[in-house]
């Protein structure tokens, strides 16, 4: 026979009918007691008396319901890198519901059990040079490329004095939709360079230019010519929001589609050609 133990935990499982839709649930509750009498210690070598002799000691309190608690993360290992959560044989806590309908599921990740912390520590130190070759982009920095390279921002230029486009107008423009950014982390493209006006045959123009996260992640954006004016009467009616241009629509404009490039260190500065660089990657000449 068992001994009695001070406090208990008793699990049980309830079925719950549900009239509505005829279905059956399997619910799973934990419910933690103690004894209110607690019953006395048995001596050594002497027979455990049946708790049921003394009714007192068969009555309980509750001490805890369980299942009201949050259940708390997962600690899984991860099997390949799994973007916004961590790099192959990364040992990481997540969402269970995550874990268990995605990670665990497709077989991304298993439990995080002695066993397979120790078996895949020793695989990460085998493919130690491997991984350490992989390129991996923060997931900070595709969140942020993936937002910028929705946007086609209206570059506003003057419609009544001369202008050059420059870094100055593409960084007031990106200010204007919500973008803040320093003058080195911008650079135009050749093309982009050499725009300047009042030139109304470049109304809605689309432009090519770069920007640089942390000197290593660079994201290509597009910028659309828009002329303004303090005049209102003198206002060119555009769209406030403005469509991401299809592949057809950019070769109008002599532009292709492009990828961000992620560097393996961060010393993209002014001296490195970027835009040169992006062109060379895109295959245009």
């Amino acid at each position: 026979m068992l001994p009695i133990c001070s406090r208990a935990l008793v699990r049980s499982a309830d079925r719950l009918c549900q009239a509505a839709t005829a279905r059956q649930t399997l619910s799973r509750n934990t419910w933690v007691l103690q004894r209110i009498h607690a019953a006395p210690v048995t001596p050594a070598g002497l027979p455990q008396r049946d708790p049921s002799e003394i009714r007192e000691l068969e009555r309980y309190e509750v001490v805890e319901y369980e299942t009201h608690k949050p259940a708390g993360p997962l600690k899984v290992i991860l099997l390949e890198d799994v973007e916004g959560i961590g790099h192959q044989f990364d040992v990481v806590e997540v969402d269970r519901k995550r874990a268990r309908t995605d990670l665990l599921l497709g077989r991304k990740a298993v439990y995080a059990s002695p066993f397979d912390l120790k078996y895949y520590a020793d695989m990460k130190e085998k493919m130690k040079d491997e991984l350490a070759a992989r390129v991996r982009i923060p997931y900070e920095l595709l969140t942020v490329g993936r937002e910028l390279v929705k946007l086609v921002v209206p570059l506003r230029v003057n419609m009544e004095n001369k202008w050059q486009l420059d870094r100055r107008i593409v960084k007031t423009s990106l200010r204007q939709v919500g973008v803040d950014l320093l003058d080195d982390c911008i650079f135009l493209s050749d093309a982009a360079s050499t725009i300047n006006g009042p030139n109304f045959d470049l109304e809605a123009k689309l432009v090519r230019f770069y920007v640089v996260v942390s000197r290593q992640f660079v994201i290509p954006m597009l910028g659309r010519i828009a002329h303004i004016s303090a005049d209102d009467s003198k206002q060119v009616l555009a769209p406030e929001k403005l469509k991401q241009p299809s592949t057809a629509d950019l070769a109008k404009h002599g532009l292709r589609p492009e990828e961000p490039y992620y560097h393996k260190t961060a010393t993209i500065d002014n001296e490195f050609d970027v835009a040169a660089f992006m062109r060379n990657r895109a295959g245009q000449k």
